[in-house]
């Protein structure tokens, strides 16, 4: 279990099939339950003006129909479900966790493996 309490934390890898669906699961510190929450694909800036890749953010349509994020937060962790896998869907995504300026965004990395 990764915790959010500084800018980037631990790592973790999730297997995916061609085809299938995946869940990524994004634990989160107490105190962050109203904050926007995302998964960010690719290098994610931490920088507020940085560029970000946002195929799915909290309370907005995703960008891209096969993901999904649901955010339990009494169990403090958000959940993004990534359907009909591709092989494109491969590589680096960041859970993101919106932070009010002058504080940077809290991330945790994801390695997404895709098997045939």
């Amino acid at each position: 279990m990764f915790c959010f309490t500084a800018g980037i934390s631990a790592s973790t890898t999730v297997i995916g099939y061609r085809g299938h669906s995946v869940q990524i699961r994004c634990p989160y510190d107490s105190g962050y339950e109203t904050n926007m929450k995302y998964l960010c694909r690719g290098e994610c800036s931490t920088l507020p003006w940085g560029n970000k890749d946002i195929p799915v953010k909290s309370g907005s349509t995703a960008k891209d129909q096969r993901f999904s994020l649901k955010d339990d937060t009494a169990a403090r962790v958000f959940t993004v479900t990534i359907t009909d896998l591709r092989p494109e869907d491969k590589g680096q995504y960041w859970c993101g966790i919106q932070r009010s300026l002058p504080l940077t965004d809290v991330y945790t990395e994801i390695l997404l493996l895709r098997l045939l």
